[in-house]
């Protein structure tokens, strides 16, 4: 039986397996852009190696894509139906550039690109040091407060443009633009944008505003050390200066070499990838009855109270020309699972989870709020386990990689409850075991109680729960 091989292989492996603790976690395409509490790509590449060992593999989907460090392993290992689906239009785009393949052709005009930005910027050097001069000096505005400059950049840059007879194609402006972004750093950032704006080449247009993304969070006024929206000390944003044209290029010349390892890696291989910016709850996107391996990574929480995807994104969604709106980036978050609070203990017992139950209760006795938003995650997580099991063929397999967190000092264990709900939906558990999580970029410590000062270590193991589909 397939079930016996898979947790025999498994059992046979050292005990530190999963933990890759000394691998290189951004070869090739996996270097493109960073991205919150990404999954490591040696664990899907192993768990497909697995698969692959025992039996063929024609359909492959990761719900809860992020930056697409799954379906990239899918590409390299030659699957030739992928799907992968997400709510963040920046985890779309990111996927999408990283799984996508450019010509030898593509990549040598995206070098050029670089030499096109060095002469823009040495034809605008005296322009952006006089709009900077315009701000500080001519105005008089303190760049560091939250009025002024902060909450008006888009004036003054309406008006500096008037004086100086100066015409930016496409500037979009957004709310406390200048709170996040220096005068200098506001008009580089412009000069880059209009210029990738001049590319007809779609794929390499998507590929050089995947440089420009992250090089908005570079820029910026954020902590950058975290993945939540918060700015520098008014101190540090006073002296901060940071060089737009040197961040741009280093980090397109850093992408163009990922991605040419990648072509070299997935050459002879051909994949249909399917991208799209959907919801799990619902997959509207895929098939029924089409997949034939899930290997995923879902949240740890709702995003409010664990992993900011939403505000990791904001920046470098406002600054792209992307087809969505300021209120819908703004409300990533929201959308994401546990956003939308269920408040009526009634439900908590109809999940089909004993683990939850009790969790939420002795949570709820320390706070009731905190154990809606508990149970908030988990009812979205089940309409997720439903929507994913009706697109997995029978006998399929699910790998979800999860991390019990702890609320309230209770600890949440996700494995244990994720195989009580996945009863439900014809899923029949197979194996759990765990991993060491060493290189993963998240918070050493947080505040389970929210009292200050009050700090616990955060979670420093991953399950990776095994499912076959059954019925």
């Amino acid at each position: 039986m397939l079930n016996n091989a898979i947790i025999e292989d498994i059992k046979r492996l050292p005990s530190n397996f999963w933990d890759f603790k000394k691998h290189d976690t951004r070869d090739n395409a996996h270097g493109i852009h960073s991205y919150p509490a990404t999954m490591i790509y040696p664990i899907s590449k192993s768990i497909i190696k697995l698969m692959l060992k025992h039996r063929e593999v024609t359909s492959f989907f990761d719900p809860f894509m992020g930056s697409g460090t799954t379906l990239v392993e899918a590409r390299l290992n030659g699957i030739p139906s992928i799907y992968g689906t997400d709510l963040n239009p920046l985890a779309e785009l990111l996927t999408g550039v990283k799984t996508t393949n450019l010509t030898a052709v593509q990549l040598q005009v995206a070098r050029k690109f670089t030499k096109s930005i060095e002469e823009v910027f040495d034809n605008w050097s005296d322009t952006i040091n006089e709009f900077d001069i315009y701000i500080r000096k001519e105005l008089g505005l303190d760049v560091t407060h939250k009025t002024g400059w902060a909450d008006s950049a888009n004036i003054h840059v309406e008006n500096f443009c008037k004086k100086k007879n100066i015409k930016f194609t496409n500037f979009r402006a957004f709310k406390n633009m200048g709170f996040w972004f220096l005068p200098k750093v506001v008009i580089s950032l412009q000069l880059i944008k209009q210029e990738i704006a001049k590319i007809d080449d779609v794929k390499l247009k998507k590929f050089l505003l995947v440089a420009f993304s992250e090089t908005v969070r570079l820029v910026s006024n954020t902590r950058n050390s975290e993945f939540k929206l918060f700015r520098m000390q008014a101190e540090k944003v006073a002296v901060y200066d940071p060089i737009v044209r040197k961040e741009f290029v280093c980090i397109l010349n850093h992408n163009i070499e990922k991605m040419t390892r990648f072509n070299e890696l997935c050459e002879d291989k051909v994949a249909n990838t399917n991208i799209c910016l959907d919801d799990t709850r619902v997959l509207n996107s895929v098939p029924n009855n089409s997949i034939d391996l899930v290997i995923t990574s879902p949240p740890y929480g709702d995003s409010r109270t664990t992993v900011a995807y939403g505000q990791y994104s904001r920046l470098a969604l406002q600054w792209l020309d992307i087809d969505v709106t300021e209120e819908e980036i703004i409300s990533i978050d929201k959308r994401l699972l546990g956003g939308k609070p269920y408040m009526d203990k009634q439900h908590w017992a109809l999940l089909g989870s004993k683990t939850l139950e009790d969790v939420l209760l002795r949570i709820s006795e320390k706070d009731l709020f905190r154990a809606y938003d508990v149970f908030s995650f988990y009812a979205d997580l089940a309409k997720c386990l439903r929507e994913i099991s009706k697109k997995t063929r029978i006998d399929g397999y699910h790998f979800w990689v999860v991390g019990n967190r702890t609320v309230k000092l209770e600890k949440v264990h996700t494995d244990q409850i994720l195989i009580e709900l996945a009863q439900k939906h014809g899923l029949e558990f197979v194996c759990n075991f765990g991993r060491e999580i060493s290189n993963k970029v998240m918070p050493q410590r947080n505040s389970p109680t929210n009292k200050n000062g009050a700090k616990v270590e955060t979670m420093t193991k991953e399950h990776i729960v095994v499912f076959r589909k059954v019925a």
